[in-house]
């Protein structure tokens, strides 16, 4: 992620804050695992020599992160005030956890300040491999980071944007949805002891039946693959480098995710407790009254701190030819929408938070 992430992920933030509750409800669920599990001959407080450990998936730069692991674990403090913890923070190994770590030290609201007993560490993989023993994990949370896909040139590509939106889904790329969706699950599965929980936000396409054209990311993408054009016909990039740029993400459908939960339930014993459709706005975090321009630019610059690595793997030369070419794009872009920016931004995107638990 780009250095910055932390600085410009506050609709990621926001998604947390619009599941709050979800999480409070899913910690309570695993708490009340924790104590069914305890022989009824112990007192509860022999629980604080088992380690409770949570897993985040897609950390990046950590800010984020500390919200829902502060809630986590000051509820499980409440019940258990011995209790130690392991946190693990999971991104891929390009992820800079210099700053990760950082945050999680200097932070003035970090979990680290709610107990002497919490260790934390990083894990650089991908969260489509198994991360950690299986049967270990007490708490496994993904905010907006399972629309990530490893690239498929099959299924991402698109000549005219750097996002796949889909009119209409081929056979073959729903079941690729399905079964990418499925892997994220199941491996969670096998990580989690029995009684544990996954907590999990799951990017939604649009499904309504308002045209895909007035979609705000679909403009955005579309925009940002018609300015990396312009530099190919001025011969500042190669135009194959263009024509496979793309961001590797999928945006789910319903249907797709119940069946990968349905598959998920009958082969790993992770049922659903909760599903929960929320609509993230512009205006959940930013004033009504800024203009057009003000607004797109705002976008781009949430777009650009998550997109930035994605699309300089592209890009063919050293790491400064990368870096010079990225950023005449970013000159370009907000150039362009001073001139026309992208109109309506209110509804961004929608996405299911969903509750698993392990049986």
């Amino acid at each position: 992620m780009q250095s910055c992430y932390n600085d410009f992920s506050i609709v990621q933030s926001q998604t947390i804050n619009n599941t709050m509750d979800m999480v409070i409800k899913s910690c309570d669920i695993m708490i009340e695992n924790i104590k069914s599990k305890i022989d009824n001959h112990h007192h509860l407080e022999n629980q604080s020599s088992n380690v409770i450990r949570i897993l985040d998936i897609g950390s990046s730069h950590g800010r984020n992160s500390i919200i829902p692991i502060n809630l986590i674990i000051s509820n499980v403090l409440k019940q258990f005030p011995s209790q130690c913890f392991e946190v693990y923070h999971e991104d891929l190994p390009e992820n800079n956890f210099s700053l990760l770590f950082k945050e999680i030290s200097d932070n003035k609201n970090s979990y680290i300040k709610l107990s002497n007993q919490i260790y934390f560490y990083g894990i650089g993989n991908s969260f489509y491999n198994q991360l950690v023993p299986s049967n270990t994990i007490d708490y496994v949370f993904s905010f907006s980071a399972s629309h990530w896909s490893n690239y498929d040139v099959t299924f991402h590509y698109n000549p005219d944007s750097i996002g796949v939106y889909c009119k209409e889904r081929s056979k073959e790329y729903k079941q690729y949805c399905i079964d990418t969706l499925y892997k994220n699950f199941s491996l969670r599965a096998k990580e989690l002891k029995k009684g544990g929980i996954f907590m999990v936000t799951v990017m939604n396409e649009n499904e309504t039946s308002l045209p895909i054209e007035s979609n705000v990311l679909f403009q955005l993408f579309t925009l940002s693959k018609t300015i990396w054009k312009q530099m190919a016909n001025e011969n500042l990039i190669t135009i194959s480098e263009v024509d496979k740029m793309i961001i590797p993400i999928n945006f789910y459908r319903k249907d797709e995710i119940l069946a990968s939960i349905k598959m998920v339930e009958n082969h790993h014993r992770l049922k659903l407790i909760t599903i929960e459709q929320h609509i993230q706005k512009f205006s959940d975090n930013h004033s009504i009254i800024l203009s057009d321009q003000e607004k797109s630019e705002i976008l781009f610059s949430y777009m650009n701190a998550a997109c930035e690595p994605s699309l300089k793997n592209f890009i063919n030369g050293d790491q400064s030819t990368k870096d010079s070419l990225y950023q005449l794009f970013c000159s370009k872009f907000i150039n362009q929408i001073k001139i026309s920016p992208i109109k309506n931004i209110e509804h961004l995107f929608s996405y299911y938070s969903i509750i698993l638990e392990k049986d």
